[in-house]
């Protein structure tokens, strides 16, 4: 019976845990779109993955940068592959942190669709 209880129940949770992760990107772009702030990173690292069971390529960039109190942060963020393959390691790349939480940021580009979408 436990078993049975177990094997309902993880696929819920797994399920809330993705539903969870991108409402609070959401969240995080909606501050971005109200309270950022635009500098310059670099980016430490580049990845494309292929999924398990899909053929679906994703292109990720890891960026660090120091926000205006001095403090440097790190971000790994999903990218579009022309992005990606405009970028360099080792190189510039826009991008807009949030001036109430500077941990929280994103490459330019994307804040900037987002903007686009978003109720103003």
């Amino acid at each position: 019976m436990i078993e049975i209880f177990i094997g309902l129940l993880a696929p819920v949770i797994i399920f809330g845990l993705m539903i969870s992760m991108y409402v609070r990107r959401g969240l995080q772009m909606r501050e971005l779109c109200e309270h950022g702030k635009e500098a310059t990173g670099k980016i430490f690292s580049k990845r494309s993955i292929t999924g398990n069971k899909s053929r679906t390529r994703r292109w990720k960039l890891g960026y660090s940068y120091t926000d205006s109190a001095g403090v440097a942060h790190e971000h790994t963020s999903l990218v579009m592959i022309d992005f990606y393959q405009q970028h360099e390691e080792g190189g510039p790349i826009s991008i807009i942190y949030s001036t109430k939480n500077p941990a929280v940021s994103s490459p330019k580009y994307l804040v900037d669709e987002a903007r686009k979408v978003l109720p103003k």
